[in-house]
């Protein structure tokens, strides 16, 4: 069978077809090779012209069968458009990005990235461009398919960042930072009860230093909006005993006697340390209002109260540890429950109890409670722990495990091993930073209830004064009534905007909560973060728990 003839042309930004019609059939498909062949294939194919070509070329055809025509009539018709590529950019309700979308030519113009810039600015966009971004897209736009739709940012506005409140550096080294750095005895052996020589001042010697507010970032919309950046608050020192501010410097604060330094939120104190080699019945309770350090164990049933820091070497059986800063134990924290029978927790021999950090190797059937973290670096047992977080193990091989026991935090815990294969009940309750908010928000929503309840009472007054006779002196009460129900409007319209940034603050909480298990995690857990109750009911891997999606979720953890 002969190919049939066809010639293509251009007529602006159409491509016609000229057909000499012979008895020859024709096809669609034959057309939309021979388009390709000429050099056409990226156009777009006009296919209701196609079909009305094929209809004319056949009716003609017929007319030649019948010698009604001679062979070689033309039948023209434009089977298809050069389109060139189309752009559209969308720009974010919040004004802080750009996004360029490209349909890709028809054989037509594609997009040049001064196209691009252009149609983006002429949108509105004078910010943030992204060259790389840009020159991605309008490349990959120029080879694509024609037709397909591609997007990419192609611009991003600037957050603004508020300025930093002065900020303080400890410049000696202080018990929070030691635990991970026990005394090396040889090259493969250390000894975890030994941390070297404690950390001490003399007098005169820089303790902290303040270092200056910072200015913040403005931040910039795409649109070139800007946002003044709040600028960083200074703050005040405040200054423990034994600590002064330098005379010759204002941002320095130095000792001013010979002691122990403990840092604090702005600022630091040097206590007087008295030290002990044991704390038995021959010593009797220690209480001193500086810190305390003890070579030895601290044995059962005694007192330990210091003002400072309390560093142990041994262990600590004693019924109670309490200090105003952190509590360092080289040993085991060790206790007893009173009753054997009793599983609630609360009868403990031992409590240790610190306004800072609390750090042992191992803690048994104690109360931990501290505003600080709490680590054991080898493992805790049943024990009832209220602390900002927890780790067991150290941060470089988080190796520790434990078993049983109630937990009450802030953010979270860390461990190479939850739980038990015994499946011991272990009650980790997340919510000691989401409770106050809780509290704060039901106090609220009372006080909102009182005014509404006052607002419905004036309410009612109004409505009864209206019905009698309105003397000059009624008028006038009205009018105070009425000024007293928008009073009471406004702050009923206070209070709830209070409780609506409650529950961001509370949300945003409860986000922030995290535990890691890098080993193995049992069932008898039982996690609770707000009022959901997340309990574990089968052995898990290496796990990550937090919340996904607005509930507590476990996930497989890959370190």
């Amino acid at each position: 069978m002969n190919k049939v003839a066809m010639q293509f042309s251009k007529d602006a930004d159409f491509i016609e077809v000229q057909v000499a019609v012979g008895l020859d059939d024709l096809t669609g498909q034959a057309i939309r090779d021979a388009l390709q062949e000429a050099g056409y294939a990226r156009c777009f194919i006009l296919t209701e012209q196609i079909n009305q070509l094929l209809a004319d070329y056949l009716a003609l055809q017929n007319d030649i069968k019948l010698n009604k025509l001679k062979e070689g009539v033309v039948v023209r018709r434009k089977i298809a458009e050069r389109r060139n590529a189309v752009l559209a950019i969308q720009i974010a309700a919040d004004s802080m990005s750009a996004v360029a979308e490209i349909v890709a030519a028809w054989g037509g113009a594609p997009v040049s990235a001064n196209d691009l810039v252009k149609a983006a600015q002429e949108a509105g966009v004078s910010f943030g461009f992204q060259k790389d971004a840009i020159v991605q897209l309008v490349g990959t736009a120029s080879r694509a398919e024609p037709g397909s739709k591609l997007q990419q940012i192609i611009a991003v506005g600037r957050v603004m960042q508020p300025g930093q409140n002065a900020s303080f550096e400890a410049l000696v080294e202080g018990l929070t930072v030691r635990p991970n750095r026990p005394l090396q005895v040889n090259e493969s052996k250390v000894d975890l009860r030994d941390f070297g020589v404690i950390p001490s001042v003399r007098s005169g010697d820089p303790v902290i230093m303040r270092r200056p507010p910072t200015k913040g970032i403005d931040g910039v919309s795409v649109r070139g909006d800007i946002t003044l950046a709040s600028p960083g608050q200074q703050v005040e020192w405040q200054p423990g005993e034994g600590t002064e501010v330098s005379p010759t410097d204002p941002d320095m604060l130095i000792a001013n006697r010979d002691g122990m330094p403990r840092v604090m939120e702005a600022g630091a104190a040097v206590d007087e340390v008295y030290a002990v080699q044991k704390v038995d019945l021959s010593t009797g309770h220690v209480q001193f209002k500086g810190s305390v350090i003890i070579n030895g164990d601290v044995t059962e049933s005694m007192k330990v109260i210091a003002g400072g820091n309390i560093f142990i070497k041994g262990m600590a059986e004693g019924s109670l540890i309490e200090s105003g800063g952190d509590v360092h134990i080289g040993g085991a924290i060790i206790g007893h429950q009173f009753s054997a029978q009793d599983n609630s927790l609360e009868n403990f021999s031992t409590v240790v109890r610190a306004a800072g950090n609390i750090q042992c190797t191992l803690a048994q059937y104690a109360r931990i409670e501290c505003n600080g973290d709490f680590q054991a670096t080898k493992q805790i047992n049943h024990c009832d722990v209220n602390a900002r977080s927890v780790i067991s193990g150290t941060e470089d091989k988080l190796n520790g495990k434990i078993v049983g026991g109630r937990f009450y935090l802030d953010f979270g815990l860390k461990a190479g091993i939850l739980g038990a294969p015994s499946e011991s009940a272990l009650q980790i309750n997340l919510n000691r930073r989401i409770d106050p908010v809780l509290e704060k928000q039901q106090a609220l929503k009372q006080n909102i209830a009182m005014v509404k309840h006052e607002m419905e009472q004036i309410r009612q007054s109004l409505e009864q004064m209206k019905q009698q006779e309105r003397s000059e002196a009624a008028l006038e009460q009205m009018k105070y009534l009425v000024d007293d129900f928008e009073a009471q409007k406004a702050i009923a319209l206070a209070l709830i905007e209070d409780v609506k940034q409650l529950e961001v603050d509370r949300i945003s909480k409860m986000t922030e909560v995290l535990v890691l298990v890098k080993q193995q995690m049992f069932a008898g857990i039982e996690f609770k973060l707000g009022t959901e109750i997340l309990p574990v009911k089968r052995e898990y891997g290496p796990s990550k728990i937090h919340q996904v999606d607005a509930r507590l979720s476990i996930e497989p953890w890959v370190s």
